[in-house]
């Protein structure tokens, strides 16, 4: 080229030859810039030159979203997004070619032939001589003459050679890819990506013709073309032309584009996810400690951005409507229950608050509440409970080092015996204590030990209030747990990093590597609770049918609620995304009266919605070995011949029943009555429930002490005028006559199926024997031990 070049101006200088002087001239000349010519291109060669990507600016930090859209950057000396060049719309590329340098792929670094126009022009005289600036020269500005005040002829040679050498030793891809990841557009934007993000609000990738022409002409001008201004819409139209002319586009399709609307971006928004960017550094730097406030890092996370908005706007419009029930905080935790990826998080309604807003509630241990009940119940079926196993929910009494216990259900009933299915879809306490009792906290704390709960165990002895939900657990941490449920029983670890690049080079520095999930459950359990959760009809005595609970989609869903009304919970999952939500104020102040159901559930609703959205429809599946039986409820047993409803239930095969129930007897009279467990008589005569006597085939035996219970401590109440205490027995179907004796002595006695005598208090230990005589004249004896303590 460079040859070319040289003949050019020797023919120019031919025809104003006189009498062969200039030729003589031309070619001493020719053989100068020959010889120059060879030396530069051995220059461009040999001379040292920093390699291109090392030359680049240092790019700051910046954190993805999982679609690529910036969730954090740092901003104090620019935006950089550097980018490939296939991840740039090619009409953007040929535009900026097309804008600055329509010889870009075929000259060396310099144009010759603009060389030759402007030393032609200065030779002739030409009042504007044109410039000769090629891409490559405005990129050796950029990365190796930063700020450089030599004289401009100087500094014009330096580009020159840089040029050169850089085109020397670089594809042309490559080149161009550099430029449009460095050069200077305006509004504190280096390269391409970051100006189509604050410009635009898109990536380079989806900029449209007429975006990629007014981005194209900004680096000439970029303080006088920065703004939507007539000169920058007329150096656009500029770039449009240049196209027409090149052939890229049609004169219509430039003529369209010069009067597309732009929709320029506006300010800033404030940070999409805060708490979650956070938690990326701190992952970072439990992962890579060497990677940890390292700059020059692009960290591309798991977190869905448009989620994310649902999320925080679904907290703050729910939070704007129960704002007269002191709920002032709320937090959500959406992962993918496969993998563990987090969608999002939302720690706080208001990242702006000093204080409230600042703390991070999504992994700050709160009573869980009600919410645990699953895992409770996950830990009586690997001890041989079913779903349709039948519990009792009536008036218990526990010793505890605190006293007696006597948990009460949220609805202040009792509804006598319960199948497991019901006891846990309708959340009702007095069961869940009473089976915690039964197997011992141990076996809870294992279970959830398992599920990653493992703030149980660190946080002491809670007693039997613990299946109530008395020790701290993070939303984190709970919603993971169930998502574990979602999974068949496989707990994946909720993590928020996918990869980390090094921003000026593309490498990577850490890819989360393929990891499989913990088996915590088996698929059988898992799926038992899962459909139990998710069933409707055996919540609806509890939650009445179409709450905010009933999704349009197969979901289960658990509330929770703690004392005082101090925090709210719903955490729920699909077979593919699980979503947790907590609502109260962060610095435990109590709400009013807001209870799970009315305070977390209708933000579960619409995030849960939101984040299936773009899902296939899926149900819970039975796994093998599951099979559906019809059984009579509450008994889960076969139905009998008075059975009066049978249901379907799901059974692990071998855990099915095999006899049937003889709970319902048919009566004399053709009616049907009960015969419950002696401890649920009680309950059931208060109820008005009919209760089959002996000879309508009840059985006989069960006679139980209710209260007080055994190792039970009364005190005596100097306030009270009399100083006494109930004794209660349920009698078995068919008794005659209850007798009460403490210490031996007769105390009292009593009929019918929830017997009552009234004991003066004394103070010491007792022994309170209860005997029941029996229709056909034998007995039933019960006995128990308690103690009197003056206070």
């Amino acid at each position: 080229m460079l040859r070319r070049t040289a003949r050019t101006i020797l023919s120019r200088l031919l025809r104003r030859d006189r009498g062969g002087a200039l030729l003589r001239a031309g070619l001493a000349a020719a053989a100068v810039l020959l010889g120059a010519a060879g030396a530069l291109l051995a220059y461009a060669h040999l001379a040292p030159l920093t390699p291109l990507e090392r030359q680049a600016p240092p790019a700051p930090t910046l954190i993805l979203d999982r679609h690529g859209t910036p969730l954090q950057r740092d901003v104090s000396e620019g935006v950089r997004i550097p980018v490939g060049l296939d991840e740039i719309a090619p009409i953007a590329v040929r535009a900026t070619v097309a804008a600055e340098d329509r010889r870009f792929w075929s000259h060396p670094g310099v144009d010759p032939l603009a060389l030759a126009h402007a030393l032609a022009d200065a030779a002739t005289g030409r009042a504007q001589p044109r410039g000769a600036s090629t891409l490559t020269q405005q990129l050796a500005r950029v990365l190796y003459l930063p700020g450089t005040d030599s004289p401009a002829l100087l500094r014009k040679a330096r580009e020159a050679l840089l040029a050169l050498q850089l085109e020397a030793r670089n594809p042309k891809d490559t080149l161009i890819e550099a430029y449009l990841d460095h050069v200077y557009y305006g509004r504190g934007a280096y390269g391409i990506e970051a100006a189509a993000r604050l410009y635009f609000g898109v990536g380079a990738r989806q900029l449209d013709l007429a975006q990629a022409s007014y981005l194209a002409g900004l680096p000439q001008l970029p303080s006088v073309y920065g703004e939507a201004s007539g000169a920058a819409r007329a150096r656009q139209r500029y770039v449009l032309d240049r196209l027409v002319a090149d052939g890229a586009i049609t004169a219509e399709q430039a003529s369209a584009a010069a009067s597309a609307p732009l929709g320029f971006a506006g300010e800033s928004a404030p940070a999409l996810a805060p708490h979650f960017v956070t938690m990326v550094g701190e992952e970072l730097a439990r992962l890579r400690p060497d990677l940890a406030g390292r700059p020059g890092l692009i960290m591309e996370t798991t977190l869905d951005g448009a989620l994310q908005r649902e999320a925080t706007r679904s907290v703050r419009a729910h939070l704007d409507e129960i704002a007269d029930r002191n709920a002032g905080n709320a937090a959500v935790v959406v992962l993918d229950t496969a993998s563990g990826a987090l969608l999002a998080v939302v720690g706080s309604a208001d990242f702006s608050e000093e204080q409230a807003g600042q703390v991070n509630m999504a992994i700050a241990p709160r009573q869980p509440g009600s919410t645990l009940k699953p895992f409770l119940y996950a830990a009586a079926f690997e001890r041989g409970y079913t779903a349709a196993t039948p519990l009792l929910d009536v008036p218990s009494s526990f010793l505890t080092p605190a006293g007696s216990y006597q948990p009460l259900n949220s609805d202040l009933r009792f509804h006598g015996p319960t199948p497991l299915r019901v006891a846990l879809a309708s959340s009702l306490n007095v069961p869940a204590v009473r089976t915690l009792d039964r197997l011992g906290v141990e076996a809870l704390i294992q279970v959830a030990s398992r599920f990653g709960l493992d703030g149980l165990e660190a946080s002491g002895d809670h007693g039997l209030s613990l299946t109530l939900g008395s020790a701290g657990v993070p939303l984190l941490d709970l919603t993971a747990a169930y998502g574990a449920l979602a999974a068949g029983g496989l707990r994946a670890e909720p993590y928020a990093i996918e990869r980390v690049r090094d921003a000026a080079t593309g490498e990577p520095l850490y890819e989360r590597p393929p990891r499989r999930p913990d088996r915590v459950i088996t698929a059988q359990h898992a799926f038992l609770l899962a459909d139990i959760l998710s069933d409707p009809l055996a919540r609806s005595p509890a939650f009445g049918f179409g709450s905010v609970l009933e999704t349009p989609f197969p979901a289960a869903v658990k509330t929770g609620t703690t004392s005082q009304y101090r925090d709210s919970w719903a955490v729920g999952f699909t077979p593919d995304r699980a979503v947790g939500v907590w609502v109260g104020n962060a610095d435990g102040q109590p709400m009013i009266d807001l209870a799970g159901l009315a305070g977390a559930a209708p933000i579960w609703r619409a995030v849960i919605e939101a984040a299936v959205a773009d899902l296939p429809e899926a149900g819970f599946t039975p796994p093998d070995a599951m099979v559906s039986v019809s059984v009579c409820t509450p008994t889960g047993l076969l139905p009998g011949p008075h059975c009066p409803a049978p249901v379907r239930e799901w059974f692990i095969v071998g855990s099915e029943p095999i006899e049937a129930e003889a709970y319902y007897l048919s009566r004399a009279d053709g009616s049907i009555a009960i015969d419950p467990p002696a401890e649920a008589r009680p309950w059931a005569a208060r109820a008005g429930v009919r209760l089959a006597a002996f000879e309508d085939g009840a059985a006989q035996t069960g006679l139980t002490i209710v209260q007080p219970a055994h190792g039970a401590v009364l005190f005596i109440a100097p306030e009270l005028a009399r100083q006494e205490a109930l004794l209660r027995a349920a009698s078995p179907a068919g008794a005659e006559r209850i007798e009460f004796l403490v210490d031996g002595v007769p105390v009292g006695s009593a009929s019918g199926p929830d017997a009552r005598v009234v004991w003066p208090l004394s103070v010491g230990v007792h022994r309170l024997d209860v005997v029941a005589t029996l229709a056909d004249g034998g007995t039933a004896v019960a006995s128990s031990r308690f103690e009197v303590q003056d206070e």
